[in-house]
């Protein structure tokens, strides 16, 4: 039997509005040490985008060294980071699940895109809370001893 991830939701999330500075957002989610992304939310409180552990290490490593040491990243990317003020410019598409999604759903996206975590938005895209890998593995506990 699927279980929908309000079963398994946290009210509790990093909220992040566009306009915030970055140095506010890397603030924000240090000083919250639970979650790891960070819900980037307009004036009304939907969804715009998410800051991932990933992007905030990117933006701190830039600011605290001026440059970044990764191979990896191009020319763009580096002048990209190295010209980024505000949450909006380092974010990254909002991706979110709903209340009465499955959780599965959430699963896909945690696997897919590598996150610990999602987002859970209500019908209007306003952020209500995140269903992360440890709530989806506590409630799957029961049903893994059964098998």
């Amino acid at each position: 039997m699927s279980k929908l991830v309000k079963e398994l939701m946290i009210d509790k999330f990093v909220k992040v509005y566009e306009d915030d500075q970055i140095f506010e957002a890397v603030a924000k989610v240090a000083e919250d040490c639970e979650t790891l992304i960070a819900c980037v939310v307009d004036s009304e409180g939907r969804l715009k985008g998410i800051i991932t552990p990933k992007e905030l290490l990117k933006a701190v490593e830039v600011c605290e060294y001026g440059v970044t040491r990764r191979p990896f990243f191009s020319g763009r990317e580096v002048l990209h980071l190295l010209s980024s003020r505000y949450a909006r410019d380092i974010m990254s598409a909002p991706i979110s699940v709903k209340a009465d999604d499955d959780v599965e759903k959430a699963i896909v996206i945690m696997l897919d895109k590598g996150f610990y975590e999602v987002p859970v938005v209500d019908k209007d895209g306003k952020v209500v809370g995140e269903i992360n890998y440890f709530g989806v593995i506590s409630g799957s506990i029961e049903h893994c001893k059964r098998e």
